[in-house]
């Protein structure tokens, strides 16, 4: 299991390396990553639900792997769910879920081809970190959100320092582009990992300004 995690790892930022390792583990991904205690999506899900309670708004699932949050906020009654990834074996496991508006693949940290202000809110679980989506994507998180909509992403206490994911969320907030809603207490993302991958994080909400 903690082989996959050594691959998208050791990819540190190359896009086609990275898809190319998504798309191996896509099969066997949910399997491998409940085995660790994956804990990012429940509590992902649960800030997001608490700070956007309006289950009609759009949806955008960052980097939807799966689809695991897109299917507990489906079941939680959120309606319209779009899901983007880098990895089309990824994208067609979400898509065998049954739960999103729609799919496509996308890198985060490069234009996204969505009109501005169309979400009402955001979520993204295990995507921002070192080598995978960067800090500068939260500018086009920002851009897609409306005014008062929320983005919920989970990030571990490294790569906020060494991504830098707080920088990003200062300058944002200092811009006034967005402003910070709630950060969770700290937890083990993936708990049954091996010490090298058994880093605490926390959740971070954003509410856009405007």
């Amino acid at each position: 299991m903690t082989d996959w995690l050594e691959k998208v790892y050791s990819a540190t930022g190359d896009i086609a390396q990275l898809e190319t390792a998504y798309d191996g583990w896509a099969e066997g991904y949910d399997d491998s990553v409940a085995a660790l205690g994956y804990t990012n999506p429940a509590l992902v899900s649960a800030m997001f639900a608490r700070l956007m309670p309006d289950v009609t708004g759009p949806v955008l699932d960052a980097g939807c792997g799966t689809g695991v949050i897109g299917e507990i906020l489906s079941l939680a009654g959120y309606a319209v769910i779009d899901g983007i990834d880098l990895s089309r074996g990824m994208l067609k496991r979400a898509d065998g879920r049954g739960v999103y508006r729609s799919l496509a693949r996308a890198v985060l940290g490069e234009p996204l081809e969505i009109e501005t202000g169309t979400y009402a809110g955001a979520v993204s679980s295990g995507v921002f970190t070192v080598g995978h989506a960067p800090a500068s994507a939260f500018d086009e998180i920002a851009r897609l959100l409306s005014p008062g909509g929320v983005f919920v992403v989970s990030i571990t206490d490294p790569a906020f320092e060494a991504g830098g994911f707080g920088e990003a969320m200062t300058r944002l907030e200092r811009d006034g582009i967005w402003e910070s809603a709630a950060v969770s207490g700290s937890y083990l993302p993936l708990p049954n990992a091996e010490a090298e991958h058994r880093h605490p994080g926390k959740v971070y909400a954003l509410r856009k300004q405007g």
